[in-house]
């Protein structure tokens, strides 16, 4: 008895040591991700090639592409404190992927058996898409960024990427502020292409919004914000 406790003891400190625990990680089929889909909220990541991506997706899915070279990259700037519902074709790609979700610190991610032909199968619905764009957004370095704050009282900082979909919904109602608002100077900083700004603001997900006021921060809110609520902490 004695010997069977340490045993047990050891066995327990292995599993937690090597990264085996998947508790964060479900494996769910096509009805129970499309109720989740409808009930809670959280980040719907389609892991598939852009191609595959275009020819039909989950609504608002995001596209990161299991085989990019800058996949690990990419998914650091997705929030992790919410729930992630990954996808790719049949199965296998996602369950890799989940794994490497679990290693970077995400909460809760949930894995589609099968992929999207189960859920084309149980005939949920797919949407097709065009052609995404490339980044317009500037290359911003430190100083310049460091000039537009010492030289505007006023200044909001939009942290986004091309690829994500709740950056896109949040797009029109920054640049309508942007328009009604004369002595605001708004930024956009395209997270994929300014990591150095990424590292030094500690950007961990996109869209985050970021207000200065004579170069000192005095809000910060990551994820989708209501344009009345932004306008509310520019006053």
């Amino acid at each position: 008895m004695n010997i069977i406790f340490p045993i047990i003891s050891f066995f327990f400190f292995f599993i937690s040591c090597t990264g085996t625990n998947s508790y964060n990680i479900e494996n769910i089929d096509s009805q129970a991700l499309h109720k989740l889909i409808l009930t809670q909220e959280g980040i719907i990541i389609d892991v598939r090639t852009s191609e595959e991506f275009l020819s039909g997706h989950l609504n608002e899915a995001t596209n990161i592409d299991f085989y990019s070279n800058d996949f690990i990259e990419k998914l650091k700037l997705v929030r992790k404190d919410l729930p992630v519902y990954v996808y790719c074709r049949s199965g296998g790609r996602s369950a890799s992927a989940s794994n490497q979700m679990q290693k970077l610190g995400f909460t809760k991610i949930y894995n589609l058996i099968g992929g999207i032909e189960s859920w084309k199968l149980a005939n949920y619905p797919v949407i097709k898409s065009n052609k995404t764009h490339q980044s317009n957004h500037a290359f911003f370095s430190v100083a310049e960024l460091d000039d537009i704050l010492f030289n505007n009282k006023l200044v909001l900082i939009n942290f986004s990427t091309e690829w994500c979909v709740p950056c896109k919904k949040m797009k029109p109602i920054i640049e309508k502020i942007q328009k009604e608002n004369k002595n605001l100077e708004v930024v956009f900083i395209d997270a994929d292409v300014n990591r150095e700004l990424v590292e030094k603001y500690q950007i961990q997900g996109v869209p985050v919004f970021v207000i200065f006021n004579n170069g000192q921060e005095i809000f910060r809110h990551i994820g989708i914000i209501s344009e009345k609520k932004l306008l509310k902490e520019l006053i």
